[in-house]
């Protein structure tokens, strides 16, 4: 939604004028680019305190295919003139689907430096402009060869009619696609997606953070010794979809929407080993990243706590592991590649 609002400048910029210059003649359309350039340009000097060049090269990039109706009625650039203004909207799409500038081009410059899109959000946005580029190309070239080949009322219909209910069928496509995965996630475990200082920037559900978004979600682990130092590990159930089977820190969990991080270790640690009472000191706070998910794990460690109680369905089941037997299990990849590189971590904390 943010996104959506960031963009409705621009998409709301571009159907004034198609429609202003449908209903009420190219030059009408000439003078309201005119007009909405030169305001947002006085408010970018007065609001930002620059001048955005970009304003202007916009302006003049819509008023040009306007110009040309100013040539003779024969002349064939002013009969041209629907294809030509709906080539510089497919340059425009094309230049932010495919090129560096990205979606920002399209974008009022008041809104470019307040737009903060996640690597998905990015990948998504192009992905939905690229479909709009191909599919404005397709009827742009439908355009041409009706102005210059069919009648005068078959081209009109083509390049106005046809484009309106093209792009409606597109955006209703769109809405309906979009219902129907709004529907479905509304019934998913949604988790606050944050950034690297952990402060919440958003949220998603679970599967999208697990499907190789890369969006940063938190997490707590905790660490449990015993008076001989030996490091307990859970073996991962193998119901789970991600690294089933594999033996795993001793706790790890998902930290909840509007959920403390302690409140979430002392739900996950009861949950999962059934333990209510125990104390435990934070290490600290590292950002883990696999080819499916991207984590900021809060770290903890206990060595008091009252006793061990598995009976769930995430953990099959849970043992103390020496030094050797982890190094071992480490060569020989039983243990999560997550719960390797935080022993190399948690190794600073326990004695020698």
């Amino acid at each position: 939604m943010p996104l959506f609002k960031s963009l409705l400048p621009s998409l709301l910029l571009i159907a004034v004028y198609f429609i202003a210059d449908e209903f009420f003649g190219p030059e009408t359309g000439i003078y309201i680019i005119l007009g909405l350039g030169i305001t947002e340009f006085i408010h970018t000097r007065i609001r930002k305190k620059t001048y955005d060049k970009m304003i202007l090269w916009t302006t003049l990039f819509f008023c040009f295919p306007g110009l040309l109706t100013f040539l003779p009625v024969h002349n064939v650039f002013s009969r041209l003139h629907p294809a030509i203004v709906e080539t510089g909207l497919c340059l425009l799409l094309g230049i932010s689907a495919f090129s560096k500038a990205g979606v920002s081009i399209l974008l009022p410059a008041s809104c470019r430096q307040e737009l903060h899109l996640s690597p998905l959000q990015l990948k998504n946005m192009r992905k939905l402009i690229s479909y709009l580029f191909f599919l404005l190309s397709g009827h742009t070239l439908l355009v041409y060869a009706a102005i210059l080949f069919l009648s005068p009322s078959t081209a009109k219909f083509v390049s106005s009619t046809l484009l309106c209910l093209l792009l409606g069928t597109f955006f209703s496509a769109l809405y309906i696609r979009n219902r129907i995965l709004s529907s479905k996630m509304k019934k998913e475990e949604w988790l606050p997606i944050v950034n690297e200082k952990g402060e919440i920037t958003g949220k998603a559900p679970r599967s999208l953070c697990h499907s190789g978004s890369k969006l940063l979600h938190p997490v707590v682990h905790l660490h449990i010794t015993n008076q001989q130092h030996d490091i307990f590990l859970q073996k991962r159930s193998l119901k789970k979809d991600l690294l089933p089977g594999k033996w795993d820190t001793a706790v790890g969990g998902h930290i909840g929407l509007n959920e403390k991080v302690e409140d979430a270790l002392k739900r996950e640690t009861s949950e999962e080993l059934g333990i209510n009472c125990f104390k435990a000191h934070f290490l600290g706070s590292y950002i883990w990243e696999s080819p499916r998910e991207k984590e900021l794990i809060f770290s903890f460690l206990c060595t008091d706590y009252d006793c061990i109680r598995i009976d769930n369905d995430e953990v099959d089941e849970g043992r103390f592991w020496n030094k050797k037997e982890i190094e071992q299990g480490i060569r020989e990849e039983t243990i999560t590649p997550n719960f390797a590189y935080e022993y190399r971590l948690l190794l600073n904390h326990l004695p020698n």
